[in-house]
C-alpha cells in the first residue's frame, strides 16, 4: 500500500503520534479526514495543512464509529485507511484510578476499535488496512500504568483472534514505546517518564513505512524489540525494570 494519493482518516490527530501522521501523510500527498475532541487544536491544524478535512468528536460517546463512516459516505464514498491512534492512559496506584475513568479507557482503547473494525469490514470488505496505535505495554507492563496495559494488551489480543481466524490483510497494530509528546503530561501531574523516550517524527515515520510493507505488526523502538528478546532469555531484565520504574512511582506517589 503505497500512501500517496490516498482517502485516509486518523483519530487523535491533533496531537502526538496522531499530529505527527497527519503531517507526514499530509506531505505525501493524501486526502485527510483528522479526528479529535479538541476543536481549538484540530482548527490549528487544519490552518497548518491546507485541504485538511477535520472532525470535533468524542470516540467515548455511542455511535462515534457511525459518524465516521457517515462522514467518509457524504464527502468521499470510499476509503483507503484509517490510522485508529486515539487513547489515553491514567498514571497512578492501580487502587486509586477511578473506575469510571477505567471504563472510559477502555471505551476509547478498546471497543471504538473493535467497534469501528467491525463497520469497516462491513463496509469495505478487505479494501482498506486499519493502524491501530496499541502500546509497547501490550507486552510489557510498567508499574504505574496497571489500568493502561490492560486496555492495550485487550486491543492486542483482539488482533492476535483475528489474525488467527486468518483475516488479516486489513489489520496493522503498532506497539510504540514511550514518546516524545503530551501523552505523560495528560496521564497525569509531574509524573515521570518511562524509559526509552522516542522522538514522536521518528514513530511517525516508522508507522507510515511498516504500513506501506504491509506488516502485521509494526515496533517503532529497535531497543524494545531487541529487551523483549534478551527478556526471554535473561528475564531478571524486565524484573530489574519494573523495579527501577516502580521506585518512580513510589516517589511520585508520596510527593503529589
Amino acid at each position: 500500500m503505497i500512501l500517496s494519493g490516498k482517502k485516509i482518516v486518523v483519530t487523535g490527530a491533533a496531537s502526538g503520534i496522531g499530529r505527527a501522521l497527519v503531517a507526514q501523510l499530509h506531505a505525501k500527498g493524501n486526502e485527510l479526514l483528522a479526528v479529535d475532541i479538541h476543536a481549538e487544536n484540530l482548527s490549528r491544524l487544519k490552518n497548518e495543512y491546507p485541504g485538511l478535512q477535520t472532525l470535533m468528536l468524542d470516540l467515548a460517546v455511542e455511535n462515534s464509529a457511525d459518524k465516521i463512516l457517515e462522514w467518509v459516505k457524504s464527502n468521499w464514498n470510499s476509503l483507503d485507511g484509517f490510522f485508529s491512534n486515539a487513547g489515553f492512559a491514567l498514571y497512578g496506584n492501580w487502587q486509586e484510578i477511578p473506575n469510571e475513568r477505567t471504563e472510559a479507557m477502555f471505551r476509547i482503547n478498546v471497543f471504538f476499535h473493535m467497534e469501528l473494525a467491525a463497520k469497516l469490514k462491513e463496509r469495505f470488505g478487505s479494501d482498506f488496512r486499519m493502524v491501530v496505535t496499541a502500546s509497547a505495554m501490550s507486552y510489557w507492563a510498567v508499574p504505574g500504568y496497571a489500568a493502561y496495559a490492560a486496555s492495550k494488551a485487550a486491543i492486542h489480543q483482539w488482533a492476535e483472534g483475528i489474525w488467527s481466524e486468518g483475516d488479516c490483510e486489513w489489520l496493522t497494530l503498532v506497539y510504540p514505546a514511550a514518546t516524545a509528546t503530551d501523552f505523560f503530561e495528560k496521564a497525569g501531574k509531574q509524573i515521570p517518564k518511562a524509559y526509552p523516550v522516542q522522538p514522536v517524527n521518528e514513530v511517525a515515520k516508522s508507522i507510515l513505512k511498516g504500513t506501506e510493507a504491509g506488516k502485521r505488526k509494526i515496533f517503532p523502538s529497535d531497543l524494545f524489540r531487541f529487551m523483549l528478546g534478551l527478556n526471554r532469555v535473561f528475564p531478571l531484565i524486565k524484573k530489574i525494570y519494573c523495579w527501577s520504574e516502580n521506585r518512580k512511582l513510589q516517589r511520585w506517589t508520596n510527593n503529589k
